[in-house]
């Protein structure tokens, strides 16, 4: 495995670590987004081990700073945030085409990294497949069923003395309260964008994988939610989902960020396109500036 530090974009202002297999040329490559403020690392150093593990099997990963993250500098030109978040991942997605002649190339992210790689897989040909851990989620009706039985075996067993909810203690005596505060507020795309977004990569045969945690608890909870939303889309048997309710959002113990990278990289391994399809031609466009890696 080598990794790289790289330099990228207009003015070479995205700064990104390109992690590559040791030998042979890779025919599959991944772009990794940025999520929220967290560099390009991960939460824990989520997009470090998975891009690490994918090198083992051949795979090049690109994990990169949107502007203003991390070591990539904010561009100034006055453009929206979504503007330029598409810009910068389409910059990304130019420097792993150019290093590589790659026959698959993938998006993807964590949370909000997640619905911009979705967003701009849709714009850009060259991508074949998006994979998304925590995205965009909406209950349905059977997720209120599963919800209420949930809360009953949580109040059942706490009223049995074997479960004590964790929170946070505000007040005193008998005013006291448990809350939880809300440290961000994230809005997802709303079904009406998804809709689309999705049915434009499924048109091109694009793969789309979706991975929940237990962070997406008071949204998602079972894998047939993804069908329930999407009831007017064929999915050709590209959309898949990996549904870990034991694991947290941002995946603090090792154990769980392994069980999250095997997944995805089971996930991310080529599979053949659908019978009588191929998939998209992958043009390459921009050198990046590379140097090892700290």
């Amino acid at each position: 495995m080598n990794e790289l530090a790289c330099q990228f974009g207009s003015d070479q202002r995205l700064s990104g670590i390109l992690t590559e297999p040791g030998a042979g040329r890779p025919h599959t490559g991944l772009v990794l987004v940025s999520a929220g403020l967290v560099p390009k690392c991960g939460p824990f150093r989520l997009y470090a081990e998975l891009a690490r593990h994918l090198a083992e099997v051949g795979v090049a990963t690109l994990r990169f700073d949107l502007g203003g993250v991390g070591d990539s500098v904010e561009e100034r030109a006055g453009r929206s945030l979504r503007e330029r978040t598409a810009r910068e991942i389409r910059a990304a997605v130019d420097a792993i085409s150019e290093r590589y002649a790659l026959d698959r190339l993938v998006l993807g992210g964590l949370c909000s990294g997640a619905e911009d790689s979705f967003r701009a897989a849709a714009g850009d040909a060259r991508v074949s497949g998006v994979v998304m851990i925590d995205p965009f989620a909406y209950r349905t009706a059977g997720w209120r069923v599963r919800h209420l039985l949930h809360r009953i075996a949580r109040r059942s067993l706490r009223a049995a003395g074997l479960y004590a909810p964790i929170a946070n203690r505000a007040g005193s005596g008998k005013q006291a309260r448990f809350e939880r505060p809300r440290v961000v507020n994230y809005e997802y795309m709303d079904r009406a964008e998804s809709s689309i977004t999705l049915q434009a990569l499924l048109h091109r045969n694009a793969q789309v994988h979706f991975v929940y945690t237990a962070g997406v608890r008071e949204v998602f909870n079972h894998p047939s939610q993804v069908r329930a939303w999407f009831p007017e889309l064929d999915f050709k048997q590209l959309v898949s989902v990996d549904h870990f309710p034991h694991i947290d959002h941002t995946q603090l113990l090792a154990d769980d960020r392994r069980t999250l990278v095997e997944a995805i990289t089971a996930r991310i391994m080529p599979r053949p396109p659908p019978p009588g399809e191929s998939l998209p031609l992958r043009l390459a466009v921009g050198e990046p500036v590379l140097s090892p890696a700290e």
